[in-house]
């Protein structure tokens, strides 16, 4: 990129923290990124989507800047979703062996089995819808620069 390491982050930090027009005051009507810049690098995510966080490190090369980006599942995330899929492990497993049938069966197996699976597909595709809002976001703040150096 052909900019100072600066200049990309103060880039990246014009284009973050702010509350976008809102309808009524209150609904989003688009993205809304957050996050901070630091000394060498940025972090950002959406608003109201905070699993996924995009990591960018900004350093200098001859004729601009090399920015290194990287997803990154926030910690906190990490923690609750362990938990989240713990207390639904232990609640499946609670509720199969109620009585009159103390004992978990095939069928309630592959159906605690297929509920972690749906759940889990849930969770991939909101984590991919993430990382393509990310994406779309670097691109508009990064590539544009690119663009206008090349031609």
């Amino acid at each position: 990129m052909p900019l100072a390491p600066a200049a990309v982050l103060a880039k990246v930090k014009a284009s973050i923290n702010r509350r976008e027009q809102r309808l009524f005051g209150v609904i989003k009507t688009r993205k809304e990124f957050v996050g901070i810049v630091f000394d060498e690098g940025f972090e950002v995510w959406e608003r109201q989507q905070r699993a996924i966080h995009l990591v960018g490190v900004a350093r200098a090369q001859r004729g601009g800047t090399r920015v290194e980006l990287r997803y990154v599942l926030a910690p906190v995330t990490r923690i609750v979703t362990i938990i989240f899929f713990a207390l639904y492990l232990v609640g499946t497993v609670g509720l199969s062996l109620r009585e009159p049938d103390p004992a978990v069966s095939a069928t309630e197996l592959v159906a605690i089995v297929l509920g972690a699976a749906v759940l889990g597909a849930g969770f991939a595709y909101a984590a991919r819808r993430q990382r393509e809002d990310l994406s779309a976001l670097a691109d508009r703040l990064l590539t544009a620069e690119v663009s206008a150096a090349r031609s």
